[in-house]
């Protein structure tokens, strides 16, 4: 853009250098002179101003889809199965989906669950006695009509609606039902445990185990 404005004042200088020299027909020819080279500086001036245009908006709506790419990959993350075993995560996937939708849990709940618990390994046994994905205890078991809690598909539902009696307990409320799903809802009574906020009367294990699943839910 400088240089068309500092080309055209050279030009208009020289034309007007040459009308005080020349005559009527010198001058009219010097003015044309003028008038194309403003028209063709006028034009470059525009010219460049649409290039700048174009360039910025082009780099806008790069950061537009680089910021929408972003979101999107966001909106879609899951936790995903983590066993060795394909054939195992297969199952765990498929079991978690039929679950969820059949109970009304998020999957990626169900999964921050069985991730704290058993890491993904259906054979996982406690030293409480707790076993399988969702590490449930003999009562459990016998309460939910688990016969093998080591089979992903049976673990995975019992488990599942093991979680749901507690969010339905807790009006839905996902880290209440965790405390309840970790340290028992007879122990949060007695223990005046009324909210989250007093996650801190419960044992350690729970007051640990609670962020820890929703870390990894809504991570």
């Amino acid at each position: 853009m400088i240089n068309s404005i500092d080309l055209l004042k050279c030009q208009l200088s020289n034309s007007l250098t040459g009308l005080n020299k020349c005559s009527c027909e010198s001058s009219s020819s010097s003015f044309d002179m003028v008038m194309i080279s403003l028209l063709k500086a006028i034009s470059t001036t525009n010219s460049q101003n649409i290039n700048i245009n174009i360039n910025l908006n082009n780099k806008n709506f790069e950061n537009v889809s680089g910021l929408e790419t972003l979101n999107s990959s966001q909106n879609t993350n899951k936790i995903k199965a983590t066993n060795k075993d394909k054939s195992v995560n297969e199952r765990i996937e498929n079991a978690v989906e039929k679950c969820a939708k059949k109970y009304g849990v998020n999957e990626n709940l169900i999964k921050a669950i069985i991730k704290v618990e058993s890491n993904f390994n259906p054979n996982c046994v406690s030293g409480a006695g707790a076993k399988g994905l969702m590490q449930l205890m003999p009562f459990n078991c016998t309460d939910l009509g688990v016969k093998n809690p080591f089979n992903i598909e049976q673990n995975i539902d019992g488990g599942t609606r093991h979680i749901k009696e507690y969010l339905d307990m807790y009006g839905g409320d996902e880290q209440m039902a965790l405390m309840a799903f970790n340290g028992g809802p007879g122990r949060m009574a007695s223990r005046g445990v009324k909210s989250i906020n007093d996650l801190y009367k419960m044992p350690k294990e729970t007051q640990n185990y609670v962020p820890k699943v929703m870390k990894y839910y809504k991570g």
